[in-house]
């Protein structure tokens, strides 16, 4: 029998008739009267009230992104039926967030928060989406083949809140948690409120961060386990315009202004990449534009709804208006908040928020974003230009050399770094931090000569190697091995000549050993997350079991990703 007060956490909802059952940890549950909040566009509402189910209305005003007033009725049902009735034979409107989560929204059940529901009456026991992580259970369930991770694989690794539990063979495997993430048929094996199939995952964030996700979004888990970045921070977006009372629609007109060949060519431009100086350089600085994006939304106020909206800020490609605070900028300036208080106790939550604010530039100009708009996302990539264009400047001024830069990094020998990034602040508003401070670093080229601005590696000071693009996922073993064991002596060089001389010593005789008689694992090739071996007819998939492999093959890799360490380090 229920008891008439219940205090835990939030993991779901399901709506029942004239009730809502909310799912507390610990497999709990809990019921609330209620009812469901349908918006509808229409003339006739008391054609709607006809339904037995809608027990009242109430018309209101909102206004569209483009500023129109638009007359709506807010129907109460008691059941979620009338609603699933309702949107395929009316307009319906404001349906996302879903309608379950505007309820639980309404009685302060928040998912992933605390409550404590007694007598019909929910109270919220923390701070609306408060940096707390929810006392809850959760697990991750990993299951392993002879060449890696598999959903097929016959042992598992379990993780408990973040932590190896046991690991065994699947036979033997059994869990029970409040959240479980899983995979293949370990589905099977856990029992938990909500489950995450991995293989249906459309985001590259842990569960815990899927957790993240939907407390500062303010929705069930399960309504945003597989859900894009994409839809995480539309969400968010969303209950901001609901505040102020902006029609959200199914479908949102997108129309790009008119523009001519050379009007195109000025605004359809994304952010300064510059072709690094190639070859190795001591003493660098890297310095990063802190969530640059998502500041230059916050700080010019960019949303579909204020560019060209009026004319308070004026640009060679848009004006935009600051009348009143964006939707976009309003709901990334929370989330900037978040992730900057995140980093200093759970970095892994931040990087889950981290994802959302990395989307919410190009979400900006996606044609199915609701709050986007082809011009906000041009004014965005126009004011980024803008900046490092003042950076730079900055640092040609301080006689500074600028090596390279990557959107909103920049790579920096000289002194004075202090005063440089003081003035960089200064002159743009946007926050400039020294990200890494490398002993040296070498920027590489293709095999074309071409310098590359995405691949590079280097040693920062007191604090080891860092290593972007070079070590690829669709490498084989062997050759991820060598680059590892390459880069980990690499960490005891402390300038340009010790680097030369530790590349130029490398004995490869044991690799090219493992080529011929390694074992199969090494010549495991991950495509499209799939495991491939490659022998004198092809490749063929790792699942089938080890077979053969074709050694000149990776013997050839092997010694051409050395030559190309060789030929990067001498700039050639």
């Amino acid at each position: 029998m229920q008891s008439s007060c219940q205090v835990g956490y939030v993991i779901d909802a399901i709506p029942r008739y004239n009730r809502i059952e909310l799912i507390l940890n610990g497999f709990r549950s809990v019921s609330v009267r209620t009812t469901y909040p349908i918006y509808v566009i229409t003339d006739d509402p008391y054609k709607v009230l006809q339904i037995p189910d809608i027990v009242s209305y109430k018309e209101e005003e909102w206004r569209t992104l483009d500023n129109k007033r638009v007359k709506l009725y807010r129907f109460e049902s008691r059941s979620i039926e009338a609603y699933y009735f309702l949107r395929d034979k009316m307009q319906v409107v404001n349906e996302f967030p879903s309608i379950i989560s505007q309820t639980l929204y309404r009685l302060r059940a928040l998912p992933m928060h605390k409550i404590k529901v007694e007598n019909d009456m929910v109270e919220l026991l923390e701070e609306e989406r408060s940096l707390e992580f929810p006392e809850i259970d959760f697990a991750e369930i990993e299951l392993e083949d002879w060449f890696g991770k598999s959903p097929r694989g016959k042992r598992y690794n379990l993780f408990i809140n973040g932590k190896l539990r046991e690991s065994g063979d699947i036979r033997d495997l059994y869990v029970e948690a409040d959240v479980v993430e899983c995979s293949g048929i370990s589905y099977e094996k856990a029992k938990a409120a909500v489950k995450i199939l991995k293989e249906k995952k459309r985001s590259p964030v842990s569960v815990k961060g899927l957790i993240e996700w939907s407390k500062t979004a303010r929705v069930p888990l399960k309504e945003i386990r597989y859900a894009t970045i994409g839809k995480a921070l539309t969400t968010n977006e969303a209950w901001v315009a609901l505040k102020k009372k902006y029609l959200i629609p199914k479908v949102k007109p997108s129309v790009e202004q008119n523009k001519d060949l050379n009007e195109l060519m000025f605004a359809d431009k994304g952010g300064i990449i510059l072709f690094p100086n190639a070859g190795i350089h001591e003493n660098v600085y890297q310095l990063d534009f802190s969530s640059m994006y998502p500041s230059i939304i916050v700080k010019y106020n960019i949303s579909a709804e204020t560019v060209n909206a009026c004319e308070d800020i004026v640009t060679p490609l848009h004006s935009i208006c600051l009348k009143e605070k964006g939707i976009v900028p309003e709901a990334l300036e929370a989330l900037i908040e978040r992730k900057k208080k995140l980093k200093e106790i759970d970095e892994e939550r931040a990087e889950a928020i981290k994802w959302i604010l990395v989307a919410s530039f190009g979400y900006l100009g996606y044609r199915n974003s609701k709050f986007g708009k082809i011009e906000a996302y041009e004014m965005v990539t126009y004011f980024a230009r803008e900046t490092m264009r003042k950076a730079m400047a900055i640092a040609k001024e301080k006689g500074l050399e600028v090596l390279h830069g990557i959107v909103d990094s920049l790579f920096i020998k000289g002194d004075k770094i202090d005063e440089f990034i003081e003035d960089v602040n200064r002159a743009t508003g946007l926050n400039i931090k020294i990200e890494s401070e490398y002993e040296w670093i070498v920027f590489t080229s293709t095999r074309e000569g071409q310098p590359h601005p995405q691949r590079y590696f280097g040693k920062i000071r007191g604090n080891g190697m860092k290593v972007k693009g070079v070590i690829k996922e669709n490498m084989p073993n062997l050759v991820k091995d060598f680059l590892e064991h390459v880069f980990k002596e690499l960490e005891h060089a402390h300038n340009a000549s010790e680097v030369k001389e530790i590349l130029n010593s490398l004995e490869l005789s044991e690799y090219k050993r493992r080529a011929f008689y390694g074992k199969p694992i090494d010549y495991v090739i991950w495509i499209k997350d799939r495991p491939y071996i490659k022998n004198s007819k092809g490749f063929y998939a790792a699942e089938l079991g080890y077979r053969d492999h074709d050694p000149y093959y990776y013997l050839a890799y092997l010694e051409r990703t050395y030559e190309d360490l060789l030929r990067w380090i001498n700039g050639d």
